[in-house]
Parts: structure tokens; C-alpha cells; sequence
């Protein structure tokens, strides 16, 4: 009887995934190929971990639509996948490390830290660009449009810190004896990791510039040159990059 009521419920998750994945291809929050993975994804997690793991994921997916949907933008210096359905790439190398983690046993608060990063990022892109404040490249110091990879506004910035303090409340929901200091953990390198972001966006991430306006964009387009970065160092390569070192450095 337990064993029935276990594959029940499994069963129940597993169509729930699926649920998900129709609905956010059919809201166009995600493509075909990424809800696919999001659902591959969400299956690992379901298996080796639990349901209650899901949370997280669900957190950063969900969260990151809303915004989207509550504070629209239109595509401006950013990436040619700015607001486009996300891809498999883009769900992979935003919640992919997660997965890996946790199918490898990996302490529960580095499982934390992971989605925290991707959080945080996310939204601080989100609301950056929505509220359009002055925007300073992180590393130059100099004025760059609303979007562009490696710049930060005051706006962005809050948003960032946010998004890394949702996260680190879900452990509070999520494990016992999680305390201040295991808070201060997840938040603190959800928000180091958004700063980091934007430092591998501003130094190695492909810039291009307009010959004809002098405008830079992350997005290579007829009359462009690159003028800093490399060009197989991506939005998607950043974030992935991103994530793994700020979950390194808070394993040690």
C-alpha cells in the first residue's frame, strides 16, 4: 500500500511537471526544446530528492515570467534572446548545475545558493531594464545603455538583492534548523554571484558596436564590431560560468 501511494504521488508530480511545461510554452515563457529540458530537469529533482526540492526551481522559473509579465521591456543592448520564450540552453545553464547537485547528494545549501544566483541575476536584469536608471559598466565606470551585459543600475540592483533574499527565506521552508547564518550564506553569495555576473559580462562577454550610431549591444547585427569580449562568450556561457563559481566558493 505505501509503495502504491508512493507512485502515486510521483505519478501526480510527474503530470504536474508536465502541466508546466504546456503552459509555459503555451504562454510563450518558454520554447518547446526549454520546457523540455524544464521538465527533464524537474523530473531528476522529483526522483532523487523530493517534491519539496522542486520549490526552488519553481521559485526561479515562476518569479522570473511574473517579472517579465509585470514590468515588460522592449529589446534594447541586450542579447538576441531578450525577450524571446527561453531555450533549452537558457533553462539548462540557468538551472542545470541545480540538477546535477542534486542528483549527486550535494549539501542542501549549496542547492540554495545555486538558484539564489540565478535569481538574483535574473531579476536584477528584469527590473534594470524596466526602469531604465543610468546604467555604468561595472568594471569602466562609464555610461552603457539599459541591458547591456556588464552594467549596473541602482534599480537592478535591489532587484538583485530581492531575488537572493527570496531564496535564502525558502530555506527556512525547507530545512530544518536553518538559521540567520545559513540565510546570510544563501543571500549573501545569491547577490555575490549577480555582482560576478555582471563583472564576466563587462570583461569577456561579446560587445559589438554600431558603426553608424556608436551604440553597444551584446547582439552582433550587420554593421557591427566587436569591440571587447569574445564572441563565443555568451549570455547563457556567463550565467552557467557564473553559478558554478559562486556555488564553488560558498563549498569552500
Amino acid at each position: 500500500m505505501v509503495i502504491q501511494e508512493n507512485i502515486g504521488t510521483a505519478l501526480l508530480w510527474l503530470f504536474l511537471i508536465v502541466a508546466f511545461a504546456v503552459v509555459t510554452v503555451r504562454r510563450k515563457s518558454l520554447s518547446v526544446g526549454g520546457a523540455a529540458a524544464a521538465g527533464i530537469l524537474g523530473a531528476v529533482v522529483l526522483v532523487t530528492a523530493g517534491v519539496f526540492w522542486l520549490l526552488p526551481l519553481f521559485t526561479f522559473f515562476l518569479s522570473s515570467a511574473l517579472i517579465g509579465r509585470i514590468l515588460p521591456v522592449e529589446p534594447d543592448a541586450g542579447d538576441a534572446k531578450d525577450k524571446q520564450p527561453r531555450d533549452a540552453v537558457q533553462v539548462l545553464c540557468n538551472g542545470g548545475l541545480y540538477g546535477l547537485l542534486v542528483a549527486t547528494g550535494a549539501p542542501p545549501i549549496l542547492l540554495l545558493v545555486t538558484m539564489a544566483v540565478a535569481t538574483s541575476d535574473t531579476w536584477a536584469s528584469e527590473i534594470g531594464k524596466h526602469f531604465r536608471q543610468p546604467t555604468v559598466d561595472i568594471l569602466r565606470r562609464e555610461a552603457v545603455p539599459p541591458g547591456l551585459s556588464g552594467g549596473v543600475s541602482t534599480a537592478g540592483t535591489l532587484g538583485g538583492a530581492a531575488g537572493a533574499v527570496l531564496l535564502g527565506i525558502l530555506g527556512f521552508l525547507l530545512l530544518p534548523g536553518f538559521g540567520l547564518p545559513d540565510f546570510l550564506v544563501v543571500a549573501g553569495f545569491g547577490f555575490l554571484g549577480m555582482l560576478l555576473d555582471s563583472v564576466l559580462g563587462a570583461g569577456f562577454q561579446a560587445r559589438y558596436r554600431d558603426e553608424a550610431t556608436g551604440g553597444l549591444s551584446d547582439t552582433e547585427s550587420p554593421g557591427c564590431l566587436l569591440v571587447s569580449g569574445y564572441r563565443w562568450m555568451t549570455n547563457d556561457l556567463v550565467n552557467l560560468l557564473t553559478i558554478a563559481i559562486a556555488t564553488g566558493l560558498a563549498a569552500l
